[in-house]
This record gives C-alpha cells, sequence and structure tokens, in this order.
C-alpha cells in the first residue's frame, strides 16, 4: 500500500530548525555591529565576531561569506526596514514645503545613524572610493539608488508647481536633493562635533533656498496631495 504524502501549508510557521537559524543569524549581526562600533571594521576579524556570539568562524562564513557580507547585510536589511515603516508614515497635506523636505531629510539621516554608527558609514563610504569593484561598493551604490527611490516616493504624492508653470518631475527633485544632502551627510559621519542640530542647519542652508527659487509660493506655504490615480 502506498503511503500518502503528506503536504505542508505554504504559509506554515517555520520550524524550530529555521527559528534557530535565523536567532543565530541576528545574533552575528548583532555581535558585529557592536565590535564594528567598539574596535572599527579593519581591527575586527571573523573570528572576532565568532567568539562574541559562541559560534564558530566558519558558520559565519556559511552565513554571510565575509566580513564586507556582514557589513551589506547591517546595510541592506536596516534601509528595508526603515524603507517599510517610512512607506506607513501619514500623508501631509497643507504644510510648507520646506517643512516637508527637511524633515524627511533629518530623518533619513537620523535613521541612517539608527542602522550603524557613524564608523560604519565612514568604512562603507571609503570602500566605495578605495575599491569600486568589489560587490559590497557596488551593492552600498545600489542602496544608495533605493534611497532615491524612496524619497522618490514621498514626494510624488504632492503637487510641486513650479514658478514657470509645470509640475516638477518628482524622481528629478529626488535626485537633485539626495546630492545637496550628501554632503552634510558626509560632514556628519566624519565630524565628531557635527550636531543632529547642527546638521540640521546646513541641510536648511542647502535645501531652502533652492525650493524657494524653484516652487511657486501656494506650493510653498502649503502643499497639496496630487489627486488619487494622477501622475506627475
Amino acid at each position: 500500500m502506498r503511503r500518502k504524502e503528506i503536504q505542508m501549508p505554504k504559509n506554515a510557521a517555520p520550524g524550530l530548525r529555521d527559528r534557530k537559524k535565523a536567532q543565530r543569524r541576528e545574533d552575528i549581526l548583532a555581535a558585529a555591529i557592536g565590535l564594528f562600533e567598539k574596535k572599527g571594521i579593519d581591527a575586527t576579524t571573523v573570528a572576532d565576531i565568532a567568539e562574541a556570539c559562541d559560534v564558530s568562524a566558519p558558520t559565519v562564513f556559511n552565513y554571510f561569506g565575509s566580513k564586507d557580507g556582514i557589513l551589506v547585510a547591517i546595510i541592506e536589511e536596516g534601509t528595508q526596514r526603515k524603507r517599510e515603516s517610512g512607506s506607513r508614515r501619514p500623508r501631509l497635506e497643507g504644510v510648507p514645503l520646506v517643512s516637508i523636505v527637511l524633515d524627511l531629510f533629518l530623518e533619513i539621516s537620523e535613521e541612517t545613524l539608527d542602522i550603524a554608527s557613524r564608523r560604519v558609514w565612514r568604512y562603507a563610504e571609503a570602500s566605495v572610493i578605495r575599491r569600486p569593484e568589489t560587490d559590497l561598493s557596488e551593492r552600498f551604490r545600489n542602496n544608495s539608488r533605493l534611497l532615491i527611490d524612496a524619497i522618490e516616493e514621498r514626494l510624488e504624492i504632492y503637487e510641486l508647481r513650479t514658478r514657470t508653470g509645470p509640475p516638477m518631475d518628482p524622481r528629478y527633485l529626488a535626485v537633485l536633493l539626495h546630492d545637496l544632502w550628501m554632503p552634510c551627510y558626509l560632514t556628519l559621519i566624519t565630524d565628531p562635533q557635527t550636531t543632529m542640530d547642527a546638521h540640521n542647519a546646513q541641510l536648511s542652508e542647502r535645501i531652502t533656498p533652492l525650493l524657494s527659487y524653484v516652487f511657486d509660493d501656494t506650493t510653498l506655504a502649503a502643499t497639496r496631495l496630487r489627486p488619487t490615480g494622477e501622475t506627475a
């Protein structure tokens, strides 16, 4: 008599083994974050990370492939969590455009430092310059592209009327604002004396004049949501 094969439902909860693997992976990441912030990435070895979370070095390599793989996971997964939470934020209306944009970029800066320390971001930025051909560099650049996507998603819901009449392409605006934010962000992660208040003042100094020159007075005073279904 043939034994009837039991089909497990596709949405079945993960088994104990899967949960243990997921927890071990989180433990490795947590240990790496702590060591990266304490010792620096260059001074931290895979063996150090393995010892900190009571696993073998081959286990760490099995999960992440390399120390750079751990760094990529910290940045990519942290960014994805922040992007998902950002997409659930309420849609503001009747708020000055400058306030919306400055709040958005201050939020991005704060969340960036929540994902990883200034020390970790300095290492990642320097790696892109020193070794632009590596997988870490390519995935870090892709993370910047995803950030621009997220900025565009947050801006495209508004009617962005310019002083010349037609609305501004939200993608173009996202790239432009990202490029204005970047030097302020680099100062934030490289200068230990730069506080978030000082960073916010730098953002305002760079971004406010551009918005004032480009957008009409109605848009600047109180932004309006784009009608549902309307595209830029």
